[in-house]
């Protein structure tokens, strides 16, 4: 079998979340991070025939990248990779139980806030968070307004500098919802976003079979 360059692009944005990663025999690759508070599940072309750890997810993605279009073998305790001149790469499997692997499925308790995140806002967000030195991402709704911003600041300083875009309105109950902005680690692309007041946000990809549940930070509130 053979690696398509969406699949490695998928791979490489879940080795930002994790080093290592537990791949099932399937379609399907999930990861999570080892805090547990990101979980991603991606649905790729490939049918990978067998499970198998990787440590580091990163170092793997060196090799296919430096070969050329390889072809992928399993074995019990390795992979190889060939390429048609012949030169090839034996990479040894890790142990699973090194991996710090998702146990199971989130399930959303509720979906009490919605919008649609397109894929320039979401660059635009990630790019001024970095210009501007700023940590914390905050979904903030007004009722008073009825509308409801993404915004980039510093939480803990009043004073901060902040970006922010209008995201919805319609908004009848008053909320601030708190990220890490280095916890929204995703393939760049237009998103469905649903979050839950009880801390859980989801973040469906448009247009793949691309998935991110992305833990709220404590701090977070709604209504009241």
């Amino acid at each position: 079998m053979k690696i398509s360059n969406k699949t490695l692009d998928i791979l490489k944005n879940f080795s930002e979340i994790n080093q290592s990663v537990l791949i099932k025999k399937g379609k399907v690759i999930k990861t999570v991070s080892t805090l547990k508070n990101i979980l991603a599940h991606a649905e790729v072309e490939e049918d990978f025939p067998q499970d198998f750890a990787i440590y580091q997810l990163n170092e793997f993605i060196g090799v296919l990248s430096t070969m050329s279009n390889p072809e992928l073998s399993f074995n019990d305790k390795y992979v190889l990779l060939k390429q048609d001149n012949g030169a090839s790469t034996k990479y040894f499997f890790a142990d699973p139980s090194v991996v710090v692997a998702p146990e199971k499925d989130v399930n959303m308790p509720t979906e009490d806030i919605k919008f649609s995140l397109s894929e320039k806002q979401y660059n635009d967000l990630m790019k001024m968070s970095s210009i501007l030195q700023l940590n914390d991402v905050m979904i903030k709704g007004c009722s008073k307004s009825n509308k409801m911003f993404l915004a980039v600041t510093n939480k803990k300083n009043d004073t901060s500098n902040d970006y922010s875009v209008q995201v919805g309105d319609g908004i009848t109950e008053s909320f601030k919802m708190y990220f890490k902005t280095e916890n929204l680690k995703m393939v760049a692309g237009d998103y469905n976003v649903f979050i839950s007041s009880q801390g859980i946000s989801h973040f469906k990809n448009d247009k793949e079979n691309l998935e991110y549940w992305i833990a709220l930070e404590p701090d977070s509130t709604y209504g009241g």
